[in-house]
C-alpha cells in the first residue's frame, strides 16, 4: 500500500528549500508513494515537480492567514494523506496544526531555526512563539547538521528521539566536471585569459558578501598586477543587491566584480570558476558548497559550523574565520599562486561530495517516513 505523502512549502521564490524538496519529490520511488504538494503552483519549483506529484494550490505568502490551517486540513482529509512534510517556518506552523486536526502525522525539515532568520527583533519573537506552539504537534524533525540538531534539542526543547540528521544532497550525475564544457560561460562573462573567482547564493547579510568585497580590494592592493586579470562573479539576487553594487563601486572594483543576478544552471556557472568562495556568516548546510565540491572546485570558505561539518580545512577547502577580509584575501592568494594545491583541494572535494549523494539522501528520508508511519522498514 502506498504512503500518501503531502509536501508543504511556500514557494514564493526558488531557494534551497525548494531545491531540496524538488530533488526529494522527483527521486522518491513512485511505487511506494502517492505524492501531493501544497504550494504556489508557479515558477521553477512547480515546473520541476508537477509531473511527479499532484499540486494542491496554496498561498502561504500572507504572514498570518489562519484560514490556511482549514485549507490544509481539508486537503489532507479529502486526499487521505498519511504523512505531511513541511519546510519553512510559515509552512511548518500551518502544516503542524492542520495535520493535528486531520489526524495526520507531521514531519518538518528545519534547515535553519528561527533564531537564525534575518528579520527584525519583534518579528523574530513572533516567529519563535508560533514556532514553539507548532513544534509540539510535529512528530519528527529533519535537520541538515549536528549543530542544528543540538540547537533544536537544547534551544527548542525538542526530544532527541524526534530529531533526524539528514545532510543536504548533491546530484553527482548532474554536477559532473568531466561532462561539462566551460566554454559558453567563459564567453558570456568574458573570462578568457582571466582568473575567475565566484560566489553563489542570496544577496543577504548571512552570506558575508561585504567581507568578500573588502577582501577583493585587499587582494588588488597587495598585488596590483592582478587588476587586469582577476574577476569575481556574484551569482544570486536579494535585498542587498543595490547596497553591494555601491560598495563594490566605492571600492574601485567595478571592473573586477560582475553581478550576474540569478543564474539558470548552477553547474554551468560553477564550471567556469577557478576558485569558489563562500564568505558566509551563518549557514545550515549550504547546497552551493556541495555543488562546488561535486564540480571539483578549489574552495575558500569561512570556518563556521554549517561549513566545517562538510569540509575540513586543508583537505577539501581552505577555511578562514568569518568577517576577516584579510585572512580571506590571503587564502585566495595562496590558491592563485599554488595551482597544484588548488587542484588537490578540488579533487578531494569531489571525492568528499560522494558522501552526500542523492541515493543516500532518499534512503534516509524513506527510513524516517517508515519510522513515523509504521509502514515499510520500521513497520
Amino acid at each position: 500500500m502506498k504512503t500518501k505523502l503531502l509536501f508543504v512549502i511556500e514557494n514564493a521564490a526558488y531557494g534551497g528549500g525548494e531545491n531540496v524538496f524538488s530533488m526529494l519529490i522527483r527521486a522518491l520511488p513512485a511505487g511506494s508513494y502517492d505524492i501531493f504538494c501544497a504550494s504556489l503552483p508557479r515558477g521553477r519549483f512547480y515546473e520541476e515537480v508537477r509531473g511527479r506529484c499532484r499540486f494542491l494550490p496554496l498561498d502561504l505568502t500572507c504572514r498570518f492567514d489562519l484560514r490556511n490551517m482549514r485549507r490544509l486540513q481539508n486537503m489532507m482529509s479529502e486526499n487521505g494523506i498519511t504523512l505531511a512534510h513541511s519546510q519553512g517556518a510559515r509552512a511548518d506552523f500551518y502544516c503542524a496544526f492542520a495535520a493535528a486536526a486531520a489526524g495526520v502525522t507531521a514531519v518538518a525539515t528545519v534547515p535553519m531555526p528561527v533564531e537564525g532568520f534575518d528579520v527584525g527583533f519583534l518579528r523574530k519573537q513572533v516567529y519563535a512563539l508560533l514556532n514553539s506552539r507548532a513544534e509540539k504537534k510535529i512528530s519528527g524533525f529533519i535537520t541538515v547538521s549536528r549543530h542544528l540538531a543540538v540547537a533544536l534539542a537544547a534551544g527548542h526543547g525538542v526530544p532527541v528521539e524526534k530529531i533526524h540528521i539528514i545532510p543536504n544532497p548533491v546530484d553527482l550525475a548532474e554536477f559532473d566536471p568531466a561532462a561539462f564544457d566551460a566554454g559558453p560561460m567563459k564567453e558570456k562573462y568574458l573570462l578568457r585569459g582571466r582568473l575567475a573567482l565566484g560566489v553563489l547564493g542570496r544577496l543577504e547579510w548571512q552570506k558575508g558578501y561585504h567581507c568578500l568585497i573588502e577582501a577583493l580590494g585587499l587582494i588588488l592592493k597587495k598585488e596590483p598586477g592582478l587588476g587586469e586579470k582577476l574577476v569575481c562573479l556574484v551569482a544570486g539576487a536579494g535585498r542587498l543587491d543595490a547596497v553591494l553594487k555601491k560598495q563594490a563601486e566605492a571600492a574601485g572594483l567595478s571592473g573586477n566584480m560582475v553581478f550576474c543576478g540569478e543564474v539558470p544552471a548552477a553547474r554551468d556557472y560553477l564550471g567556469a570558476l577557478d576558485i569558489f568562495i563562500m564568505p558566509s556568516l551563518l549557514e545550515g548546510q549550504p547546497l552551493a558548497l556541495l555543488e562546488a565540491m561535486a564540480m571539483g572546485k578549489a574552495i575558500v570558505a569561512t570556518d563556521i559550523p554549517g561549513i566545517s561539518e562538510t569540509v575540513a580545512n586543508g583537505q577539501e577547502a581552505l577555511l578562514v574565520p568569518p568577517e576577516d577580509p584579510g585572512r580571506l584575501a590571503q587564502a585566495v592568494l595562496d590558491l592563485l599562486h599554488d595551482a597544484p594545491a588548488a587542484a588537490c583541494l578540488g579533487q578531494n572535494a569531489r571525492e568528499k561530495a560522494r558522501a552526500f549523494g542523492l541515493p543516500e539522501f532518499i534512503k534516509r528520508h524513506e527510513a524516517v517516513y517508515s519510522k513515523l508511519t509504521g509502514v515499510g522498514e520500521y513497520g
